[in-house]
């Protein structure tokens, strides 16, 4: 019995032995069909891509060479008139003839006409802005000459977007008449560009010839950014690192030794800045605003960034504005000093320090903050901000924040 018992262990063990082997194989095997896929998916992750970049390529080739079907039109009715002429001549077959023929030096003629009497006015309520807030806005135009002005059609960039779209209209204007759009306007970066309808394209009846040009009139507006919290976790990070709690200035530390500075009196200031004397005086509440050394104040250092195309620059140059104001009233809402460094002919500073001096800078002083900068330029920005406690650098390259 033992030596039953015996065989059928040595059995059972051959059994799982065989049973392992079989799993690992198909282990194995599964292992190889994934990686397989894996594979083939990669290739064809490859061939994709590969097709999808000669289909951009193709796009670039072809991009602003669409077919002329009126010119193509013009061409045939040409050819057939010739041929008419050439073969059975007569009157009827001459007049075709010269129609077609002179049909695009005297198009070509009235289009240089409507370009020299055709006028283009546009006006704004206000030129200063704010993002994705609309405003009043109007487009006049008006015929001076002696001849119709037919194919009129306005273009704008997609900085701006208009209530009615009315660009999507074809417009024709009789001898010394005019035409007033009223609609509103909407700005959807933040900085100083142009709006409003930057371009006018003249055609002639038929659509052959297409003259296009840039609009004299043009609207140089500045667009605000809007106010968000987007920089607080940021600047917050940076202001809790060690370096900035070795710091004289923090912005949780009360300072007691007022100056001479003074301020209107707001809710919520302490008792003991307000200036009792100027108020036993005069009867006006002023607060006496404590007193700063240069080291005790955080700098922000402005480093923006021209190098890009049109469309992208003014995307940075709006999540820049965007950064810088979020920055700013993170000092503004609490009332402490942010010494801003900024190139403009010349190395510029401007302190915001509270909620009156943060409006300043939000209405009056933005526009001046992001001139192009030179190598030489940076150099000496960072050379006058170089000796502060904490300075931080705002790029408009990536958006970011980080500690000089």
């Amino acid at each position: 019995m033992a030596k039953v018992k015996d065989k059928k262990n040595i059995v059972d063990e051959s059994k799982q032995q065989d049973l392992s082997r079989e799993v690992e194989k198909t282990v194995e095997s599964n292992e190889a069909v994934t990686s397989q896929a894996s594979d083939s998916s990669a290739d064809t992750a490859k061939t994709d891509s590969s097709v999808d970049e000669k289909k951009k390529k193709r796009k670039r080739l072809f991009a602003g060479r669409r077919i002329n079907v009126p010119l193509i039109i013009y061409i045939l009715l040409l050819i057939i008139s010739v041929v008419i002429v050439s073969n059975y001549g007569g009157a009827f077959s001459y007049v075709l003839f010269f129609a077609v023929l002179l049909y695009l030096p005297v198009s070509y003629g009235c289009i240089i006409v409507s370009y020299l009497t055709l006028m283009i006015y546009q006006d704004l309520d206000t030129r200063l802005l704010y993002k994705n807030k609309t405003e009043k806005y109007k487009l006049i135009m008006e015929n001076v000459g002696f001849l119709p002005t037919g194919g009129i059609r306005f273009f704008h960039d997609e900085s701006t977007a208009f209530k009615d779209e009315f660009v999507n209209t074809t417009f024709r204007l009789m001898p010394t008449s005019k035409k007033e759009i009223e609609t509103e306007i909407l700005c959807k970066y933040a900085g100083n560009y142009e709006a409003g309808v930057l371009r006018v394209e003249l055609r002639d009846v038929f659509g052959i010839f297409k003259f296009r040009y840039n609009v004299k009139s043009v609207l140089r507006v500045s667009v605000l950014p809007t106010v968000t919290s987007v920089a607080y976790e940021e600047i917050s990070k940076i202001l809790s690192t060690g370096f900035y709690q070795k710091s004289v200035f923090q912005l949780d530390k009360l300072e007691d030794f007022p100056g001479n500075d003074t301020r209107k009196y707001a809710p919520g200031d302490p008792l003991n800045s307000v200036h009792w004397k100027n108020y036993a005086r005069s009867g006006k509440l002023l607060v006496r605003l404590p007193e700063r050394t240069d080291s005790d104040m955080v700098s922000l250092v402005l480093l923006p960034y021209g190098k890009d195309e049109k469309e992208q620059k003014m995307i940075k140059r709006d999540y820049f504005l965007e950064i810088l104001v979020s920055v700013a009233w993170y000092f503004a809402e609490q009332k402490k000093p942010l010494l801003i460094y900024y190139y403009n002919s010349g190395v510029k500073t401007f302190l915001v320090d509270g909620p009156e001096s943060f409006q300043t800078l939000y209405i009056e002083e933005l526009g001046r903050l992001y001139s192009e900068l030179t190598p030489k330029m940076q150099e000496s920005l960072m050379e006058e901000a170089s000796g502060r406690s904490v300075t931080i650098l705002l790029k408009e390259e990536d958006g970011s924040l980080c500690l000089m």
